[in-house]
């Protein structure tokens, strides 16, 4: 999902982002994976300035942390000592050099706990606006350091739960992608709930793909691209029939 709409997902990271800067406490924003989190939080950082960052297997320890950290804000690494790595963030997280710009933290649950709490630990002292965003998976190493995590959760002012798409989110990418025909648009919008934002992206770009993108996108077109690409011989069903699991809840904070 690489096009920007504005999804129930991207108004809930939206509003966390705003918790975020008005509350000056980290806030958390989680979800499953494929509702378009990384999509609204590129978004908001293209039109807030914010820096933006994920977490990757190699940045989850404290000294690429400390990397990842300027890097996201654009300065410069004179060091290569965990010590002096941390004494530079904590300068240009602190205002040092003028208004700190909020940070976005993508993937954070690849942290394992020591190093959330680290970066927890400058948010405090600097007090820079910090949104950390991912899915409900359990940190990294959290069973081996439950300190760590009772300190980690002591720290969170807000939690926000992205909820599953809507009908309407659906219907809105479909548009984007010129979906024709209300018995497409009603089997889209199952698809999406049945299975993600990403999923559902990912089906309408191969259907634009295999037009050229210069016609409209019809059931015929998006049952036969389904069937090409799924293994499965039920993968129709995901079209038309909703799984009993699927959400219904208005996401927002807890």
């Amino acid at each position: 999902m690489t096009m920007f709409v504005e999804t129930r997902a991207a108004l809930t990271v939206r509003a966390a982002f705003d918790t975020a800067v008005k509350m000056r406490y980290p806030v958390l924003a989680v979800g499953k994976a494929g509702l378009g989190k990384t999509v609204a939080l590129n978004w908001i950082a293209a039109q807030s300035g914010a820096a933006y960052c994920e977490v990757a297997q190699h940045t989850k320890a404290i000294r690429p942390m400390f990397l990842m950290l300027h890097d996201a804000y654009g300065v410069q690494k004179d060091s290569k000592h965990t010590y002096d790595l941390a004494k530079d963030c904590m300068n240009f997280l602190g205002s040092r050099y003028g208004p700190t710009r909020p940070l976005l933290v993508d993937e954070y649950q690849n942290f394992t706990p020591t190093v959330l709490r680290e970066l927890l630990h400058l948010q405090e002292h600097c007090g820079f606006a910090l949104l950390l965003a991912g899915n409900t998976h359990r940190l990294a190493g959290t069973r081996r350091d439950t300190h760590a995590v009772d300190q980690i959760e002591s720290r969170i002012g807000m939690r926000f739960e992205i909820g599953q798409p809507t009908r309407e989110d659906c219907a809105r990418i479909g548009a984007e992608h010129n979906v024709e025909g209300a018995d497409a648009y009603e089997a889209i919008a199952t698809y999406g709930q049945n299975t993600s934002l990403r999923a559902l992206c990912h089906l309408l770009q191969n259907c634009a793909a295999a037009t050229s993108g210069h016609v409209s996108i019809r059931l015929p077109r998006i049952e036969t691209m389904l069937r090409g690409m799924s293994c499965g011989s039920d993968a129709l069903k995901l079209l038309h029939e909703r799984r009993n699991d699927c959400a219904h809840d208005v996401s927002g904070p807890t």
